[in-house]
């Protein structure tokens, strides 16, 4: 018998850079009910895949970790337009991926300018 999605492997291990405070407001999902983040990607992922995210922000290169859950996927090619990836809702008890985030757009004074890959 075949693993369910929830037993086969641990989650994915994800690192990214995102220097740029534009891209980072972007990419910021605050919507969310414990917040997320779009990565702007090729890759193929699936609603509910775990993943362990590994971020470095904004010009100052300061990093964040923590799990995370796929709920987003804009597909290659979308009919709107719109940069392809997947968004990430971050797990329940991990704030510091947030706090990161947060910290990085209001040290910028940038967090409600600029446009959005999702909302």
């Amino acid at each position: 018998m075949l693993p369910s999605k929830t037993e086969s492997s641990a989650a994915a291990l994800i690192k990214i850079a995102i220097t740029s405070i534009d891209v980072l407001s972007a990419c910021y999902m605050p919507f969310l009910d414990r917040k997320g983040v779009f990565i702007p990607s090729g890759q193929i992922r699936e609603l509910g895949d775990r993943v362990f995210l590994v971020l470095r922000l904004g010009p100052d290169q300061k990093f964040a970790a923590g799990g995370a859950q796929v709920c987003w996927i804009t597909p290659p090619h979308s009919s709107d337009g719109q940069v392809s990836g997947f968004g990430l809702h971050f797990d329940k008890e991990n704030s510091e991926l947030a706090q990161t985030i947060e910290l990085c757009l209001t040290q910028a004074e940038r967090h409600n300018m600029g446009t959005s890959h999702t909302l």
